[in-house]
């Protein structure tokens, strides 16, 4: 996670947090600072010598965990420049005192944004309408109707899912991967990797001609097909991933949707700890993974190649 917090938030947020009052929102924010692991931290102050960097830590124990749980905050003249310049919005969280008229370029980059004003009724909003669960024996209503709040709340500049079914029918695609694809997506070049069992025997068509169908729905699109079970990587479970989120289709996520079934979906954000770390875990393996793939050259693993 790359963490973007200016000074002036911080210690607000320290002076009033009081943990026997806190509301769900600010619990949420301190478990990031102080407990969140792999976080790298940019905050607009200067720490120009050890004798402020600990002058800084005494007064701010917020300040204090970040540094004790990782390498110091990296100290940045502009919060803005710097994340504009440098940040890959991998999994990007800014917190700024006031609003800024650059949020909508940054959430549209990828990044999730909050000011001193609205991050705990935001962060609550979120929880609210991305945390819940659909019990498939009850029917389903759809991927529109399921998830129509998500793409306002949670910006992505990428959707991983793997799933070794998710393309043996075209003709769900219509019903369920374009629509799924749709409804959390805003940004038409958002990058699709699509982890699959093309390997199978079973698979009916020729990973190209899959591709081409992608391709021709999502043409500015980074499309990538992987082959997700070799190596240590046993991937049972089907599972979608954005920057912020995981959704967990059990039944899978191209299935017929005019029959029951004893699935469910869950959704789940990285405002709960162990959805962070869940999800980080996965996308590290999967990355290293395809690393392992392009690095023995297995070039029917993956397409194109």
């Amino acid at each position: 996670m790359e963490l973007y917090i200016e000074k002036e938030f911080l210690d607000n947020f320290y002076l009033e947090f009081d943990e026997s009052s806190a509301s769900s929102s600010q619990k949420i924010v301190a478990t990031i600072l102080k407990e969140y692991a792999e976080v790298e931290c940019f905050i607009d102050c200067e720490i120009e010598s050890l004798e402020q960097l600990d002058f800084l830590k005494s007064e701010n124990s917020f300040f204090k965990a970040i540094c004790d749980k990782s390498k110091s905050p990296l100290a940045v003249k502009s919060i803005k420049d710097y994340f504009f310049e440098k940040s890959k919005c991998e999994q990007t969280l800014i917190f700024t005192q006031n609003n800024k008229d650059w949020f909508n370029e940054a959430e549209r980059k990828g990044a999730l944004c909050f000011s001193y004003e609205n991050y705990q009724q935001r962060i609550e909003n979120i929880i609210k309408q991305c945390h819940f669960k659909i019990d498939l024996s009850e029917g389903f209503q759809g991927w529109e109707q399921t998830l129509q709040n998500i793409q306002e709340l949670m910006p992505l500049n990428k959707i991983i899912i793997n799933d070794a079914y998710l393309l043996d029918k075209p003709e769900f695609y219509d019903s369920n991967v374009y629509p799924l694809i749709k409804v959390i997506s805003k940004n038409k070049k958002t990058k699709k990797l699509f982890y699959t069992d093309i390997l199978n025997k079973k698979f009916p068509f020729k990973t190209d001609i899959i591709y081409n169908l992608l391709k021709e729905k999502y043409p500015t699109s980074e499309i990538k097909i992987v082959h997700n079970n070799v190596d240590n990587l046993n991937s049972h479970d089907r599972l979608l991933y954005s920057n912020h989120y995981i959704i967990d289709c059990a039944i899978g996520f191209n299935f017929n949707q005019q029959l029951t079934s004893n699935s469910q979906i869950i959704i789940e954000t990285i405002f709960e700890k162990y959805t962070y770390n869940r999800l980080r875990n996965h996308l590290r393996k999967m990355d290293n993974h395809f690393q392992n793939l392009l690095t023995d050259k297995r070039m029917n693993a993956y397409y194109p190649n």
